[in-house]
């Protein structure tokens, strides 16, 4: 079952990335670089490497309630 549902997921955060506007990509763009960036110049390690995955993947999927927000 947890196939299914991470099949489900992956199918509705990619429907909500093609529904994004030009300007809410590039912003989401611009915050995830910023958590890369600093995950590998900073001095937080493995394990801040390992928050940062966390944090894109929650942005991710955040993105259809951002497209829900904006449509309101």
């Amino acid at each position: 079952m947890k196939k299914t549902t991470d099949t489900n997921e992956f199918e509705n955060t990619i429907n909500a990335i093609r529904n994004l506007s030009e300007d809410d990509a590039k912003s989401l763009l611009k915050v995830i670089y910023g958590y890369v960036n600093t995950a590998m110049t900073g001095n937080g390690g493995d394990k801040f490497k390992l928050e940062v995955i966390d944090e894109v993947s929650d942005i991710y999927k955040r993105i259809p309630d951002l497209n829900t927000l904006r449509n309101k």
